[in-house]
């Protein structure tokens, strides 16, 4: 696990034992108030609201918050990994990050979100240091492309140990569908698209199935269809059953009905990616922007990650996570040497910054959003 985490959560037990010095009691995600006995040097002792004692070594506290500011998203079964008192572990960790994250009701207790975004950097499989250029500004997470990864090999896969990254693995339908417009190749395949769909879909899976365990490898995108929800879910409900115990995160085509979303949320999956924005950004962002409030209006504590997101629309709403080559445009395209302003705007680089470091300001500027703690700066009516 990331070891600047480790630090961190140093910090945010001390800051929980001054403030149980003072109050006393904090109250478990369902309300109940368990108090404080004793904060001692090694272990809280905790009386609960039934009339229970406990105790939880600060040991077993710091692990629970390091593993939360990794994960980013937890339930209370998760902490029975460092206590037996899971639920009072997750009270105080509720507590903790109060300020920064959001509780979601599941069928079966809650679900605890931070509201901070994580960037994962798309586009590194074949850029020349790359992955060293993110570690040395304190990056961590990237998103490999299986379709560059079949061109390019598995190298970058060694690459994650080496760096200390962690990785989300898309299925690359995105660059292949715009490869074959570019190059005309929509209509002219040796096979009708079903049975080409089904051969990239099996090499998928065969690929899933060789990493699923590899424990840089954090989760996989389906094979979705641009503009095609139909054929996504279809995809989505093919590779499940193809790859079992493999984290594959769900995408929702915004293209489909609100009532497919429904779906998926009432599955309770930890996160859902929202495809097809990218496109739709050609009729501009206000169009988007109408998608997404009815989205975020009805759903506004689900974590959703944005398929290809690196712009503005970041800091209007509050998305989970992104994934983007953005910060790359500059060297693919002298007219997109563009830096990024506060509000996640671009303008024009200055001609004296040269492009290497464009890219670097950009790449820091999107893994630090990770850092801004965004306090009610959401509001949907």
């Amino acid at each position: 696990m990331i070891v600047k985490h480790q630090t961190s959560a140093r910090s945010y037990e001390r800051m929980f034992k001054r403030e149980m010095k003072k109050a006393g009691f904090y109250n478990t995600a369902s309300g109940i108030t368990n108090y404080i006995v004793e904060y001692g040097k090694n272990a809280i002792t905790v009386k609960t609201q039934k009339g229970g004692t406990i105790s939880i070594t600060r040991g077993q506290l710091r692990r629970a918050i390091s593993f939360t500011l990794f994960k980013r998203t937890i339930i209370r079964k998760d902490m029975e990994g460092f206590s037996s008192y899971s639920s009072a572990l997750f009270g105080m960790i509720n507590r903790i990050f109060y300020h920064i994250a959001r509780l979601l009701k599941l069928r079966e207790g809650y679900r605890l979100s931070l509201k901070t975004l994580r960037f994962w950097a798309s586009g590194l499989e074949r850029e020349k240091n790359g992955l060293m250029l993110l570690k040395s500004i304190g990056g961590h997470f990237v998103l490999f492309n299986f379709f560059q990864i079949l061109q390019s090999g598995t190298s970058c896969l060694k690459q994650l140990d080496r760096y200390n990254l962690y990785a989300y693995i898309d299925s690359g339908s995105f660059s292949l569908h715009n490869q074959k417009c570019k190059k005309g190749l929509q209509n002219l395949s040796l096979f009708d698209e079903e049975t080409e769909q089904d051969m990239i879909l099996k090499g998928y899976a065969d690929f899933i199935n060789a990493n699923k365990n590899n424990p840089r490898i954090l989760g996989f995108f389906p094979l979705d269809v641009i503009g095609n929800p139909e054929a996504t879910k279809e995809n989505y409900a093919k590779l499940k059953a193809m790859v079992p115990g493999a984290n594959i995160i769900p995408v929702f085509q915004v293209s489909d009905s609100l009532k497919s979303l429904e779906t998926l949320v009432e599955e309770e999956h930890e996160v859902i990616a929202l495809g097809g924005l990218i496109p739709l950004m050609k009729k501009g962002l206000n169009y988007c922007r109408v998608i997404l409030d009815r989205i975020f209006n009805i759903y506004p504590n689900i974590n959703f990650h944005f398929l290809g997101g690196a712009n503005e629309m970041l800091l209007e709403y509050p998305f989970f996570s992104s994934d983007s080559t953005a910060y790359l445009n500059g060297r693919r395209n002298p007219s997109q040497r563009k830096l990024y302003l506060p509000n996640a705007e671009r303008v024009d680089a200055p001609a004296e910054i040269n492009t290497n470091d464009v890219i670097k300001q950009n790449l820091k500027f999107l893994i630090e959003l990770e850092e801004i703690k965004r306090v009610e700066l959401f509001s949907f009516a």
